[in-house]
């Protein structure tokens, strides 16, 4: 089977509050053993693209990418799209427009098939761009990641082309992993012994752990109490992005169950965090269209591995 994309569409979805409970295996601990019925699926729903991690790109100046770590759909072009024209890479002006053009498809409720965003790709950038076109790597499976909230990173002033200058083929950025979550405080950095009444620290003897679940207050003084380095790929910034299966209960549900209702272009919500028809804290679709007073708008859109809507 193949994997199956839930993309939320709007911003004012509590994910505590929005859960797909109809696909099985459920996603609910209590249902069942999991090693005989596979991948919990369903669940609640809580990443959305446009969440301040996730962003569209500033000014930059090629052959270098943005000044600052990027994460998103923006970045995401800046590193694996080549213009065909130009054998350059994307500008920060093109990179954006076409990240754009795919949240309003979702916010309509489209399809995001290859055919659809090379189409985007040509006006935005030029004729014959394309995904996996020349030095290009961009696949549609991995836009549909990022679109369900899987993290892609790139690092801040990577170089994307060299002094020709073409645009550079092998990745800079990539999908960050699980952070490392082990903290400081739950290890003691230094060696204590006593020798009768003489106490020795050595801050070069081995690290002596201590319980994962002693208190705060039992930290000695002078203890960091830091987040540790992440290094490579793992990113403080990953999100557990449950993977959801293309199945006969999942399009059950997108025909008449939870999903159907979700999906549809007269789903109403009011979350009293957000201001509707505009205001301070203007509720929007992906699309970045301010929510009617009324709070109608599609609430998901449930993609295939080929960008069909199911």
């Amino acid at each position: 089977m193949t994997r199956a994309y839930i993309v939320l569409a709007r911003n004012d979805l509590d994910a505590s509050l929005l859960q797909v409970l109809d696909l099985k295996p459920n996603a609910t601990p209590s249902k069942g053993l999991r090693v005989y019925e596979g991948v919990a699926q369903g669940g609640y729903q809580s990443h959305y693209l446009l969440d301040g991690v996730n962003n569209t790109v500033g000014a930059l100046a090629l052959p270098l990418g943005p000044a600052a770590i990027t994460y998103g759909l923006s970045g995401y072009f800046l590193d694996t799209v080549e213009v065909a024209g130009t054998n350059r890479a994307l500008t920060a002006v093109m990179a954006n427009f076409v990240a754009g053009d795919i949240e309003t498809q979702v916010a309509a409720g489209g399809v995001l098939t290859a055919a659809w965003v090379n189409a985007r790709l040509v006006v935005r950038c030029g004729a014959a761009t394309a995904l996996a076109e020349g030095n290009g790597t961009a696949t549609l499976e991995e836009i549909l990641r990022i679109l369900a909230g899987e993290r892609y990173r790139l690092p801040a002033n990577a170089t994307l082309e060299d002094g020709v200058p073409v645009f550079v083929g092998p990745r800079r950025g990539a999908f960050v992993t699980a952070p490392v979550i082990e903290m400081d405080d739950s290890v003691r950095t230094t060696y204590t012994w006593r020798e009768g009444a003489v106490v020795t620290t050595d801050a070069a003897a081995p690290v002596r752990g201590r319980k994962s679940t002693s208190p705060m207050t039992h930290i000695r003084p002078g203890e960091p109490r830091v987040a540790p380095v992440q290094t490579g790929v793992r990113d403080t910034n990953f999100n557990d992005v449950r993977s959801t299966v293309e199945t006969g209960h999942l399009h059950l549900s997108a025909t008449d169950g939870v999903l159907a209702e979700l999906l549809s272009a007269t789903y109403s919500y009011l979350n009293p965090a957000f201001t509707y028809a505009g205001g301070a804290t203007p509720a929007q679709t992906i699309g970045a269209v301010n929510i009617p007073a009324t709070g109608i708008a599609r609430a998901v859109v449930v993609y295939d591995v080929l960008g069909n809507v199911i």
